[in-house]
């Protein structure tokens, strides 16, 4: 019980705010839906709460329709076949819904015109056979004669027009044909020349009004047809059912409308000779087929694709009870099928209507066809793309998991296979890297040891002098460095002062470095034992001690092995330095605030055997300074290729002699550093100071 109490209230927990709302209207819409159903009861806010409950639903159901989205669209398949859809298949379904809808336009348009044709030859008949009776009854001028002339002759039209009727005004009189026809009167608009459809109520007609004159006779003859479900099944047999609705009525008189209305609505009247509108009945009194009777059914549907098509098309009408000359509008509707239609239009090919048939026939089938191998075509390129991606897709994950060995398979000789076999490369060349950058590690990490060794070669601090102050700072370009620096007491008066630059950088300048530190230290400790029989005399000398250090460098090391070396000594007492310069660029000496070099007093150690060195002394006078330096603070080149140099060196010294020997290093090594254009350091910079007190 604890474990589902826990579940639930997990489940709640990930809820979001609207799901919680949803959940809780969810309830409440149970408990009001029970209670109605229970006690018949409609609780408070019923609707309120209905409503709310169907926004949330409907904002929860749009979220989590884009979630889906997402998850559907996250796999490329999907993706592509939704792409598919939307620019392959909604086009055709789109231009697919057009052409159905054009044809159905089309279908309903063309019967629609094969209606309104046939209804105007219809009418044209109507006005031809009003015509023959005008004259027949102009050859019959006597009253009682040309009655019957007209009612025998009426007789004959209806063989060809079996509802044709007539009203006749011959020289004052007025009279229909046959005797039991619905119209009585001309309508008061009419005059000679009308041809068209008329109505009256619900009934239309198709009718015409002509007049000819014959001596000093006139006859006018107003025929007309019932345009009844009869009629309007004659139009098209076969092809369409039609049927004629009220669209507009232009009575102008309210009064007549109602009475109109009115009259509707009562049982039919017999007519009257007043020629009154609600009265006007087209078809014969005494005849049954004037009842209206329903439009004729269509055939059945041959496929299904073959469905009702339900047109209509507005046709000009003249109302019975209108006082004017203008038409209004009647809606003839036309219901049909595409098949129908279709096979009216070929009628008139004959034979050829089966091989247009056998054509079309073969041209759809060629289209299927080509439909069906695009499809298969394009499902082969669409796995070829979602297989060489599921493929790139799995080297990825097992590369994340740090499986580099994994090669993805060539399938084709194609872009995608291209991207795989560079995927196979890229792998070859991280996982070479790695092999590389783990080396590399190892050999920062021996580096690292070997910066902290040589760290310790370094003097750690100063020896305090009572007469002299010394510094010393290097600054390496790399790990470790190829410069030396080194102070060394030998005596309670004597100290050893040393400053070298070793050509090369890197790991071998290091241990050139450390050798000939080892070596100086040597030769000094097994050396300063030996005290001076007299104050200001030296056991030791520095050209010696030059020359046997460049010895040994000469046969350790290989030709192109060199370095520039500076050893002085300094005695407390005297205050003299005695130095001997093997190819080191010249100290500096800063004296009231003017400078020199010293000399330079031999070659560099390591070039040539044999070689002889001699020594220079001077005396270190009160707020002397003397730096000594590599070409690591000289030769740093800005971005126009011009060098920090010697000039502005010796006058930053000039400038900052009076400050303390650890600030002045720093100065020193900020304004090269600053001066250089690279953007790391390019050579060791070591500077070595000092000053006499």
């Amino acid at each position: 019980m604890a474990n589902l109490s826990d579940r639930w209230l997990a489940f709640l927990q990930r809820l979001t705010r609207l799901e919680k709302a949803l959940l809780l209207l969810a309830g409440l819409q149970l408990v009001y839906q029970s209670v109605y159903r229970i006690a018949g009861v409609t609780l408070p806010l019923d609707g309120l709460l209905t409503l709310v409950f169907v926004a949330a639903a409907f904002l929860t159901g749009i979220k989590y329709s884009f979630w889906l989205f997402r998850r559907t669209v996250w796999r490329l398949r999907n993706r592509l076949i939704l792409a598919y859809a939307f620019i392959g298949v909604v086009p055709i379904v789109l231009i697919l819904a057009m052409l159905g809808i054009g044809m159905y336009i089309l279908m309903g348009q063309v019967a629609t015109y094969l209606m309104t044709a046939e209804m105007n030859r219809r009418n044209e008949v109507v006005r031809d056979c009003a015509y023959a009776l005008a004259w027949n009854v102009a050859d019959h001028l006597g009253s009682d004669q040309g009655r019957t002339a007209a009612g025998q002759f009426i007789q004959t039209l209806r063989r060809r027009l079996a509802d044709l009727q007539a009203v006749l005004h011959v020289d004052g009189q007025t009279f229909r044909v046959p005797a039991t026809a619905g119209v009585a009167e001309f309508p008061r608009w009419s005059q000679h020349g009308f041809l068209g459809l008329i109505a009256a109520g619900r009934e239309h007609a198709l009718a015409a009004h002509v007049g000819i004159q014959q001596a000093a006779h006139v006859v006018e003859v107003f025929a007309y047809e019932p345009a009844d479900a009869s009629l309007l099944g004659k139009l098209l047999p076969g092809l369409a059912s039609i049927s004629l609705l009220v669209i507009d009525d232009d009575s102008p008189d309210p009064l007549a409308r109602r009475e109109k209305r009115r009259l509707s609505q009562q049982p039919e009247a017999a007519p009257q000779s007043d020629g009154s509108a609600a009265l006007v009945r087209f078809g014969a009194v005494s005849e049954s087929k004037g009842e209206s009777r329903e439009p004729t059914a269509l055939q059945p549907p041959r496929s299904w694709w073959d469905i009702a098509v339900r047109w209509g098309t507005p046709f000009p009408v003249r109302r019975w009870e209108s006082t004017s000359t203008e038409n209004s509008q009647v809606l003839v509707r036309v219901v049909s099928r595409p098949s129908l239609i279709i096979r009216r239009l070929f009628s008139t090919l004959g034979p050829l209507t089966d091989a247009l048939k056998l054509v079309l026939y073969i041209v759809g089938g060629l289209l299927l066809l080509v439909e069906v191998a695009s499809l298969v075509f394009g499902m082969s390129l669409t796995r070829t793309i979602t297989r060489s991606v599921a493929d790139l897709y799995e080297g990825t994950v097992k590369v994340n998991s740090g499986d580099f060995s994994n090669r993805i398979p060539i399938r084709s000789n194609d872009q995608l296979s291209e991207l795989a076999a560079s995927f196979n490369r890229m792998t070859a060349n991280v996982e070479k890297l790695i092999i590389e950058s783990k080396e590399k590690e190892r050999l920062e990490s021996e580096l690292e040891i070997a910066r902290e060794v040589q760290s310790q070669l370094f003097p750690k601090c100063a020896p305090r002098l009572k007469t002299l102050q010394l510094a010393g700072a290097c600054r390496p370009a790399r790990m470790v460095s190829g410069d030396y620096y080194d102070f060394i007491p030998l005596s309670a008066n004597w100290t050893a002062l040393a400053i070298g630059d070793i050509a090369g950088k890197g790991i071998s300048a290091a241990l050139l470095m450390a050798s000939i530190q080892s070596s100086l230290r040597a030769q000094l400790n097994s050396n300063h034992r030996l005290t001076a029989p007299q104050p200001g005399m030296e056991r030791f000398s520095t050209s010696d001690l030059t020359a046997l250090l460049n010895t040994q460098l000469y046969e350790s090391t290989s030709p192109e092995k060199f370095a520039t070396f500076f050893c002085a000594l300094y005695d407390e007492e005297t205050s003299r330095l005695v130095y001997t310069n093997a190819g080191h660029l010249p100290p500096i000496l800063i004296r009231q605030g003017k400078a020199r070099r010293l000399e330079v007093n031999g070659m560099v150690l390591g070039a040539f055997p044999n070689q002889s060195y001699e020594k220079g002394c001077f005396e270190l006078r009160a707020g002397d300074l003397l730096a000594a330096y590599t070409d690591g603070i000289t030769e740093p080149e800005n971005e126009y290729g011009e060098e920090f140099g010697e000039r502005r060196l010796t006058e930053l010294l000039i400038r900052n002699a009076g400050k303390p020997l650890e600030e002045l290093i720093g100065v020193v090594t900020s304004a090269a550093g600053e001066w250089g254009s690279a953007s790391e350091q390019q050579d060791d910079m070591t500077l070595l100071l000092l000053r006499r007190i």
